[in-house]
């Protein structure tokens, strides 16, 4: 076995399997599993985890969409927070940046991304800090929505180096419309 070789030829074996992994990772099918997105321990013990990344799929399934949580949200961290949903799927934009400056990384304040799933009351996301803002963090979290006094609510975080900031978040637009809808429009 030439040892040269195999030395050469390891970035290569490594890029594909990645992409491998991720390829079934995210499957062909945009129909989206029965529960809420998950955080495993990897095969491989490195304490890293494994997250269900279908939810990426849930955009083309019917673009028009819009669940009862898309709309703005205030954190009680002083962050507003734009939330999106499709189906069970979640997004959102966080930020607490108050004039962001195009281009510009590391502005003063915090800039997240999540994404998960809403199964009954509860929202499961996986989140993580863009370059936008100045803080470098992420992990899992756990909301509790309660459609009643339109919030959600932190109940549980996982992984991240220091607690996640919004512990309650409060819908500040659109309002829910008399069906519980928001009023968004889709884009044409």
């Amino acid at each position: 076995m030439d040892v040269t070789r195999l030395r050469r030829n390891a970035p290569n074996t490594l890029v594909m399997l990645t992409l491998v992994l991720a390829i079934a990772g995210c499957g062909g099918d945009a129909a989206s599993p029965a529960g809420p997105a998950t955080a495993t321990p990897s095969a491989a013990g490195s304490g890293m985890a494994v997250t269900d990344l279908s939810v990426i799929g849930c955009a083309a399934a019917d673009p028009a969409d819009a669940g009862e949580l898309t709309g703005a949200w205030q954190g009680n961290d002083n962050g507003v927070y734009y939330i999106r949903q499709v189906g069970d799927c979640v997004w959102w934009f966080g930020t607490e940046v108050d004039e962001i400056e195009p281009g510009k990384t590391g502005q003063r304040g915090f800039a997240n991304v999540a994404s998960g799933r809403m199964v009954g009351t509860q929202v499961d996301l996986e989140w993580a800090d863009v370059p936008l803002g100045n803080t470098v963090n992420g992990g899992g979290l756990t909301f509790f929505y309660d459609a009643e006094n339109a919030q959600l609510t932190l109940t549980e975080q996982r992984g991240g180096r220091q607690p996640f900031g919004g512990t309650v978040l409060t819908r500040i637009e659109p309002e829910a419309s008399p069906d519980g809808t928001p009023g968004v429009s889709p884009t044409p």
